[in-house]
């Protein structure tokens, strides 16, 4: 079985921009909160949410970074590319266009080759008429040349 860790990219993601969204809001009273930071505190919303191990949540960090979407994991920061990427719907979103587009071309493909047989088979019978044609004619052209050289 295939795991798509598609909704938990989207939500490190969405949970970035909310933590960045609520750093400057209001004081922190307690010092536990305050030395937290970003990227533990996303940690663990997300093996609350999801119950992921360590290995896998640095996995997906690594491949927000790979993608771009982040400009560090220590201290974890999403980048511009990131942000814009969430507002056009994230990994779900591409997930979706890039399986409608493999039906896209599924589906072209089934018509060529519906269209492509059509036309070996209207190929083949033009052949064929021309074929018989072909006969004809150099019948006809033989009956011409051998009634032309014996006269009756």
């Amino acid at each position: 079985m295939e795991i798509n860790y598609n909704k938990e990219l989207d939500y490190i993601l969405e949970e970035l921009v909310s933590e960045y969204e609520n750093l400057y809001k209001g004081l922190k009273f307690y010092t536990d909160e305050a030395s937290a930071s970003t990227k533990d505190i996303v940690q663990q919303k997300i093996k609350e949410q999801f119950g992921l191990k360590d290995w896998e949540m640095n996995m997906l960090f690594y491949t927000l970074l790979l993608d771009k979407n982040l400009k560090s994991i220590d201290p974890l920061v999403i980048s511009m590319e990131g942000l814009v990427f969430r507002n056009n719907g994230g990994y779900i979103e591409k997930f979706n266009k890039e399986n409608n587009e493999k039906l896209r071309i599924q589906r072209i493909e089934e018509d060529f080759k519906k269209y492509s047989f059509f036309l070996m088979v209207f190929t083949a019978i033009v052949a064929l008429g021309t074929v018989v044609s072909a006969w004809f004619f150099a019948i006809e052209i033989w009956k011409f040349y051998t009634s032309w050289q014996h006269p009756q």
